[in-house]
This record gives structure tokens, C-alpha cells and sequence, in this order.
């Protein structure tokens, strides 16, 4: 090889690398592989037209060599000989056909794989060079380079042997490197149905998918290699990449018809342009690359440059989230991994030269040991880069952030309960929120001491939710929630307080009529202190209120402006007497035509994801969500969860409810994804609800659902920690979300009780040589269970072993679905079509198990704070925030799980196990402390204060409102 073209071919090779390593390192984070048919298009597109412009190059050096016949210059445009070139090559070449076949199938075979990628296997690219190999082997055809010279006698038999032991070597490092990925997966527990759905053919359909890549890159590499004249051959691949780009069209296009298809296919945003164009010029870059470099290289070494680097890109991300060194700590995981870095070292000397020459036996062996000596150099530099880079240690614990959870939290309760006196209590408020107290302050605070409140001073959730309104003025506030209540099917119940009297609105569907009843009950200690208002209440469980960013900074800074003015008032006035306007009634005499009336700022979203549309305006610019698309719904993003998480727990409770760092959740929660029941607006609405998620602003009040005791321990039912089973214990359906298109494969409960249900598995069960008998590790004490008492009775249980056992399943039918989603569940999770489901068992079963999980439904979870009294153990995932979340503490009263649940079992198997002290002492502060501060009592106490801050914010004068002695 010449000089010159050493250095053309190792720039090949480094360009070939880097861009692969590029791709790699985004591949879960862009948008444009959630887009199959876009990404593909635009690539064929751009690596069609680069092919030609190259081919073009190509044919003028090559006729600046060669005479013309008549001495003449050429008359004839370069597009008309590129055109009639290519339709010849077409015509003449059977290769043509097979080659865009092999791209479009392909593309059709990515896309199916991508909608369901939960069900995918990760790392069967690292079969393409055998897949190559024996492709080769059967062709029998020898490769001739110009630059080998002729070929010797014995060169077939020699080849064909060295193919022979390229393949077995092949054979074995793809099922180590497999088997690595295997064992480093950190999924989302994203569910592949059982039965016979056509999700269970993506495997095969991959395999389809990389034999197609093995057919092409070996076609590549013969028509590179021949003796056509390159200028034909570059012609040629131009041609087919810009059919099969045609063809692709034709097929979007197609699509189209279906209008969901349509808005897919159209509607884009600028993120998803901007990947679609990035990525796809990195991957035209690899591909003219590795077409280049297949003119000098066997399509096997290029096919293991591809593969190994992606591989490796692989590796360096779970290095870094502390993965590898798990792996690797399991002599299993060792044995792959070495394998994984010898293997490629062998294979790379088996394929140096094309046609797998055969040199001397001397030589063979010091390449060999040279090759094999690199490699586990190599290895052994990673290996020590894992134990020094990777975060938490071998087996990382909570013990920490236990410990420092517990000094936050005795501070602020600490805190909370400062003041002493009503006097106190003014100037507290006064130093913490820069206003006066509201009128009827006095009142508040002789309530809250005669109930024995241990929260006098904090009350940081009521100021940050009406901040924003603060900015509005009071007559649009009025405004506001009479249109709320004068459109009912908004599913809006109404409280109205008129001279120190509660009324509730007659609009209400008698399936939530208890709600309100419950709610009144609540105002009615106080009602007499409270300023006449009107309240609308969000009867529905998902929140409805999101504003986007740039008009909720806007509000926030004009309230601050206002509750300033507020600050310099030294002469403060009492509650006004009357409003202009006043509250309107007009709607309360209405009559049943009154559920007809449409509101035009709310908008019906239930059954669709709501993330893009909803979320994502709620976000800064430069915030994670508006950054990237994490589309894979079947990988747990460390990067998204890493804000809030500490050595795999959750160590900022707070901060892991902002959706604005964690763009992969708009797969994993039901309500994000698929809501049953959604009808949200973009507008400052003053809409009460019992929860929210973190980036809507909706009211938070306390739950009517808690004050009325829908669920509470009864009497004598509490049994001490010692006497409760050691077990993981939860109940319930499948509430979530709405399962249509196969949604709830990735809804919060589903995801769990799956999990649950392969609680037994261990890390080395996950591997592809399962059959081998596994160590114990992490997983090792957990026993799945879906035993029942065999009493109904709620007796003490004697003292019991603390040997850890998983109880977990959904009851009842699936109801929140469409048919054949309905179907597929029931299958999944019972067995079968015709299975009869699970019982429901009183619920007074979950005081006898220590471990018990609070999950999100279609809103927050009623149980939990059941659960806090319970002297039992709660386990929290949730999105939803309630009114008590700045009062209860996470690793305190209750252990916090990320939503993913990629730390329920480390959390379970420590708290189960090593740390059972440590869950105990978690237990009883939670019960201890919710027992005082969690009462109806406190509820009231709440509610109370919030609606006096909410009566001076609707009042005209409010900037001239206070608490004066």
C-alpha cells in the first residue's frame, strides 16, 4: 500500500471510529431514532448524493488519465453519464435489487422494533461478523486485492480453515458480548406481553434486521473490491441509497392516510429536526467511511470496527453510573469481559488481511499472543478505571443518606414550631414571607394551638402555590372560578362560603357528591372566620392547571411586585365586605342545560401523552426535557434520574417530582402517557386539587378522601414490628392510565408488579447461560409469594425469621382499556385468558407485612398515609404531590423509590435485611410523627390558613389586607 494511501486509509478508519462513537453516544438521547422512516430518509438522501458527488470526482481523475479518441473534450454533462451509467448498472447488476431491498426491509424491521423496543435484546449487533463470516463461508467465493498479488495453490483450502476458526471465534465473542449487555442492563422493568402478540417476534425480527446489514456490507465489499471501474461502483451505491430513499417516500407518504400517522410524519419539532439532521450527517459519515475502507479491508474487520466500538461506547456509560464494577464483581461478569476484550484482539488478527490469508505458523502464534496481549492490557486499563471512576462502591447503601435525611428533618420540625406566642407568630411570619399575615390571623393561630398543631410557623407549600396568583388581579381570580363552576362537565364541584355559611354547588355528578360533603365538613369549624368566596374543586384525580414557563415567571414576578407593595402597608384593613364585581350566582339556578356549555380554555387530552404538549413548556429552555428525547422506554436513564439520586437512591425527594430533568418519563408513568381522564388548560385558573405533578399549579388541599377516613386502621388491627411478616406486600389495579396501543407495558404499577412477580431473578440469571447455578447476590434472599392468610382474622403473628418474601399482584379485572390491552394484561399477569384473578383481601391484610409500597394511581395514593400509622414500613414512587409533602421527610418517615424502580429492590433488600434496625427506627418515626402531625386536626389547620391567604388574594384591596393587634 502506498504511503498516500495508508494515510487516506487510516484517516478512514479514525473517522469511521469517531462517528460511530458519536452516534453511539447519542443513539437513547436523539430524537431521530424515535423517527425510523425520517432518520432514514434523510440519510439515504444525504449518503446518495455524497456517493455521487465522489463518483463524479472519481470519473475525472480517472478520464483526466485516459485519451479521448478524438481529442476532443467531452460535450456531454456530468448528470445525463451519471444518469445513464446508473440506469445501465441497474439493468445489468442482479445486486441492485438485493441491496435496496436490504435497506428498505431493514428500515421497516428498525421501526417495528423501535415502537416496542422494551421487547428488543440488547447487543445481537455484536453478531455481525459472524453473521459475515458465515455468509462468506457458504459463497465460497475468494476475495482478489490488487495489492495481494496472485493467489497461491493452497490459498483455499487455507482460507476456508481460517474462516472456520474466525467463526467459532466470532460465535463465542458475540455471546460474551451479549451476555455482557445482559448482565449491565438497567431497565425501567417495561413489560413484553405474554401470549401471542406479535411484540414476542422482535427478537427474530432484529436478528432479520442484522442478517440484512450482513447481506449488504458483504455485497459492498465485493463490488468495492472487483474490477469495475470504481467511478461505476461509487455510481452505482449512489443510486441505490437515493432509490431506497424514493421508495421510503413513497411509503411515508402512504402512511400518511391515517391521521395520527400524518401529524407523526409532519408535524416536527425543532429538537427533532435538529437530531434528525446532526445524527444522520454523522451516520452518512460512517457509512462513506466504512464503504471506503471495505476497498481495502475484509468486510469482516469492518464490520468488528462497527460493532466493537459501539460496544465499548457502551461500556464507558456503564462504567461511569457505577454498573460495570457490579458486573465485573461476579466471576461470571469477569470471565465475559475478559473474553469480550480478548475475543475482539483475536479477531482483529484473524481478519487483518482479506480472504483470512494464512500466514506462517511462527508468525500466527506472535501476532496471536501480540493481538491477545493488547487486549487484555486493554482490559485491564478499563478495569481499573471502573474501580476507581465507578460512583458508590461495590455494593453502595442508603446508611448515608439516612443519616444526614434525619438531622434535615429534625431541623425543620425544629423549625416549624417556633413560635410560642400569637406575637411570635406575627413576626415569624412576617421574617419568613416579607407580608403581614392575613386577617383573622388571630383566629388561625388560636385554632391551630387549641388543636396541639406541631406546625405553627412553615408553611412554605400555600405561599409557592399562590405566588403566581398574586400576579392576577382579584376581580379575573372571581372571574375565573364562576366560569369553572358555570361549566360543570369540566367535572368542577363548588364550594361557596356566604356570611360564615357553607353551601356546596348543585352541578355535581352524585359519583363525587362525597367529595364536597367530606370537604364541607372540613370548612365548617371555621367558615365563620373566612370572608365570603367562591372555590372550585377538581373533582377528577389528574391535575388540570399547566402554564408555561415564560408567562408562570411573569405572574410570579408581578405577585412578588404586589405582595412588595403589601410590605410597606403600616396601616392594614380587615376582609372587605363586598367585591366589584361581585361573586356571580347567576349559575347556581341553572338548569340541566348548563352540562351542555363548553369552555373554550380547557382542552380534552385523556387517552394521549401529554409530556410534549404539557410538560415541556413548563420547563426552561436549556432543561434537560428541551434538550433531548429519551425515546427508549426500556433503558433507565441514569443521566435523567442522576440530580436527585445518590449512589442509586433517591436523595432529593423534591427535586425528584421536576419532570424538567427527566425527559425519559414521558414513557414511564400512565398519566403522562396515557391518561384516562384529562382536561387541562394552558390558563391561570384557580382549581383546587388533592395533588398535582410538580410542573402544574393547580391549589393543593388536603384530601377529602383522608379527612373522611375512606381507609384507616381499625381498632386493635396494629401489630407490632416484631410480630409483622418480612415481607413486600401491595394490592391493587391496574388505575394508572388508560391501556390502548399497548400503553400500560410501561404504566408505574404495571412496570412494579412485574418486577415483583421476577423478584427471584439475579444478576446472573439474567445472562444468557442462566442454566449455570448462580452465586448469591443482591436479589439472593427475595422469594416471590402470592400467598394468602389463611385466616381473615388479624391476629399477632408469632415472631417470624426475618427471611425476606415478595407478595405483590393486581386484583380484580383490567377495566381501564380497550379490548385486546385488556386481554394482553390479563394474560401477563394471570396466566392466561380464562384465569379467574386474585381476590381482593381486606385491607386491613397490609398491617401483618413491614414492607409496604405506595405507588401512584391516577393521582396520588390514598393509602399512604394509612400506611405511616401503621407501624409498618412505606416505600413511596410517585410523581404526585400532596399538601403534606414540606411535613413528612423522606428516609425519615417513609423510603423514597425513584419511579423507575431501578432502586426498589436495593432499597428492599437492605432495609430487609442489614439494615432492618435502621427500618424499624423508619418505621416508628413515620408513625410517631403522622400520628401528630397527619390528624383531621391538622388537615384543618391547613385548610384553614390556605383559605385565608385565599380570601385576601381574591379581596380588591388586598394589598391593603393584614392582621393588625
Amino acid at each position: 500500500m502506498a504511503p498516500q494511501q495508508r494515510k487516506l486509509v487510516v484517516s478512514a478508519v479514525c473517522i469511521l471510529g469517531l462517528s460511530t462513537a458519536f452516534v453511539w453516544s447519542r443513539y437513547y438521547k436523539s430524537a431521530a431514532f424515535e423517527r425510523p422512516f425520517h432518520f432514514s430518509i434523510l440519510t439515504f438522501l444525504f449518503s446518495g448524493l455524497a456517493l455521487s458527488v465522489y463518483a463524479k470526482n472519481v470519473l475525472r481523475f480517472e478520464s483526466s488519465r485516459t485519451p479521448l479518441a478524438n481529442g476532443n473534450a467531452p460535450t456531454k454533462s456530468f448528470l445525463s453519464d451519471f444518469l445513464r451509467s446508473s440506469l445501465r448498472l441497474r439493468s445489468v447488476s442482479p445486486s441492485f435489487a438485493l441491496l435496496t431491498f436490504c435497506l428498505v426491509a431493514r428500515t421497516v424491521l428498525y421501526w417495528r422494533t423501535i415502537r416496542t423496543i422494551h421487547c428488543s435484546w440488547d447487543g445481537l449487533q455484536a453478531f455481525l461478523p459472524f453473521l459475515l463470516a458465515i455468509y462468506d463461508l457458504l459463497e465460497l467465493r475468494p476475495i482478489h486485492l490488487p495489492r495481494h498479488g496472485h493467489d497461491t495453490p493452497g490459498r483455499a483450502t487455507g482460507a476456508s480453515s481460517v474462516s472456520v476458526k474466525y467463526i467459532l471465534v466470532a460465535l463465542l465473542w458475540g455471546l460474551a458480548a451479549t451476555d455482557t449487555l445482559l448482565l449491565s442492563e438497567r431497565t425501567t422493568g417495561a413489560i413484553c406481553p405474554s401470549g401471542p402478540h406479535i411484540e414476542r417476534l422482535i427478537p427474530l425480527a432484529q436478528l432479520v434486521t442484522l442478517t440484512l446489514d450482513a447481506v449488504f456490507i458483504s455485497h459492498i465489499g465485493k463490488l468495492r473490491q472487483g474490477n469495475e471501474a470504481q467511478s461505476k461502483t461509487w455510481h452505482f451505491l449512489g443510486t441505490v441509497f437515493l432509490t431506497s430513499a424514493a421508495i421510503l417516500i413513497f411509503l411515508a407518504l402512504w402512511s400518511s392516510i391515517d391521521r395520527a400517522n400524518f401529524q407523526w410524519n409532519v408535524f416536527l419539532t425543532w429538537l427533532a429536526v435538529g437530531d434528525l439532521v446532526v445524527d444522520s450527517i454523522a451516520v452518512v459519515t460512517a457509512i462513506l467511511s466504512a464503504i471506503y475502507l471495505l476497498g481495502h479491508f475484509h468486510s469482516t474487520l469492518v464490520s468488528l470496527l462497527l460493532t466493537a466500538t459501539s460496544i465499548f461506547v457502551y461500556l464507558q456509560w456503564r462504567i461511569m453510573d457505577g454498573t460495570m464494577i457490579r458486573v465485573w464483581s461476579n466471576w461470571w461478569g469477569l470471565v465475559t469481559g475478559v473474553w469480550l476484550f480478548v475475543g475482539a484482539g483475536i479477531l482483529f488478527y484473524l481478519s487483518r488481511t482479506a480472504a483470512f490469508q494464512p500466514k506462517s505458523s511462527g508468525e500466527g502464534v506472535v501476532l496471536t499472543n501480540r493481538y491477545g496481549f493488547y487486549a487484555l492490557v486493554a482490559f485491564l486499563l478499563v478495569f481499573c478505571q471502573t474501580i476507581f471512576m465507578s460512583p458508590g462502591g461495590f455494593r453502595p447503601t442508603p446508611g448515608p443518606i439516612i443519616a444526614n435525611a434525619r438531622s434535615e428533618s429534625d431541623a425543620w420540625i425544629t423549625k416549624a414550631k417556633k413560635s410560642r406566642s400569637l406575637e411570635e407568630a406575627v413576626s415569624e411570619y412576617r421574617k419568613r414571607y416579607g407580608i403581614p399575615p392575613p386577617p383573622n390571623f388571630d383566629k388561625w393561630y388560636n385554632f391551630a394551638t387549641s388543636v396541639n398543631s406541631p406546625i405553627i410557623d412553615t408553611f412554605d407549600q400555600i405561599h409557592s402555590d399562590l405566588l403566581p396568583y398574586w400576579g392576577t388581579l382579584p376581580s379575573v381570580l372571581r372571574q375565573r372560578t364562576t366560569h369553572l363552576l358555570e361549566h360543570p362537565y369540566l367535572s368542577m364541584g363548588g364550594i361557596i362560603i356566604d356570611s360564615g355559611k357553607v353551601d356546596i354547588s348543585p352541578h355535581i355528578h352524585g359519583t363525587h357528591r362525597w367529595m364536597m360533603d367530606v370537604t364541607k365538613d372540613m370548612l365548617e369549624p371555621f367558615a365563620q372566620w373566612l370572608p365570603d368566596m367562591q372555590l372550585a374543586f377538581n373533582l377528577d384525580d389528574e391535575c388540570r392547571i399547566s402554564v408555561p414557563l415564560d408567562r408562570m415567571e411573569a405572574y410570579r414576578e408581578e405577585g412578588l411586585k404586589a405582595r412588595g407593595r403589601l410590605s410597606t402597608k403600616h396601616e392594614l384593613l380587615p376582609f372587605s365586605n363586598t367585591q366589584e364585581p361581585s361573586w356571580a350566582k347567576d349559575y347556581l339556578n341553572a338548569d340541566e342545560s348548563i352540562w351542555n356549555e363548553k369552555s373554550p380554555w380547557f382542552v380534552d387530552r385523556s387517552k394521549r401523552q401529554i409530556f410534549y404538549e404539557w410538560i415541556s413548556p413548563t420547563c426552561p429552555a436549556e432543561s434537560p426535557v428541551n434538550k433531548y428525547r429519551w425515546w427508549n422506554r426500556k433503558a433507565e436513564c441514569l443521566i435523567c434520574s442522576a440530580p436527585h439520586m445518590m449512589n442509586g437512591f433517591v436523595s432529593n425527594w423534591t427535586l425528584s417530582g421536576d419532570l424538567c430533568h427527566q425527559p425519559d418519563l414521558a414513557y414511564l408513568h400512565g398519566v403522562l402517557l396515557s391518561p384516562s381522564a384529562m382536561a387541562p388548560s394552558h390558563t391561570l385558573f384557580p382549581v383546587f386539587s388533592q395533588s398535582r405533578l410538580y410542573n402544574f399549579a393547580d391549589i393543593l388541599y388536603p384530601s377529602p378522601w383522608n379527612f373522611g377516613e375512606k381507609v384507616e386502621i381499625e381498632n386493635n388491627k396494629s401489630i407490632p414490628w416484631d410480630q409483622k411478616l418480612n415481607s413486600v406486600y401491595w394490592r391493587g389495579a391496574s388505575s394508572d392510565g388508560f391501556a390502548m396501543h399497548g400503553a400500560w407495558q410501561t404504566f408505574l404499577r404495571a412496570r412494579f408488579v412485574h418486577m415483583a412477580t421476577q423478584a427471584k431473578m439475579s444478576i446472573r440469571q439474567k445472562s444468557l447461560f442462566s442454566f449455570m447455578r448462580p452465586r448469591k447476590d443482591i436479589l439472593s434472599a427475595l422469594r416471590s409469594t402470592t400467598s394468602t392468610p389463611s385466616s381473615s382474622s388479624l391476629e399477632p403473628a408469632p415472631p417470624i425469621e426475618n427471611h425476606l418474601t415478595v407478595n405483590v399482584t393486581f386484583v380484580g379485572k383490567f377495566n381501564r382499556c380497550d379490548d385486546r390491552d385488556c386481554t394482553a394484561e390479563h394474560i401477563t399477569f394471570y396466566g392466561s385468558p380464562t384465569a379467574e384473578p386474585p381476590p381482593s383481601l381486606d385491607f386491613q391484610e397490609h398491617w401483618r407485612h413491614r414492607h409496604l409500597i405506595d405507588l401512584d394511581g391516577a393521582a396520588f395514593s390514598g393509602r399512604f398515609l394509612p400506611f405511616l400509622k401503621s407501624a409498618s414500613l412505606p416505600y413511596r414512587a410517585a410523581l404526585f404531590r400532596t399538601w403534606w409533602e414540606e411535613r413528612v421527610h423522606a428516609w425519615k418517615h417513609f423510603v423514597p423509590l425513584d419511579v423507575r424502580l431501578g432502586d426498589l429492590w436495593s432499597a428492599v433488600n437492605y432495609l430487609g435485611g442489614p439494615g432492618l434496625l435502621e427500618a424499624n427506627e423508619i418505621a416508628q418515626a413515620g408513625r410517631d410523627w403522622a400520628l401528630r402531625s397527619l390528624r383531621k386536626e391538622d388537615m384543618q389547620v391547613y385548610m384553614f390558613r390556605l383559605l385565608l391567604e385565599w380570601g385576601r388574594l381574591v379581596d380588591d384591596r388586598r394589598e391593603d389586607l393584614g392582621f393588625a393587634f
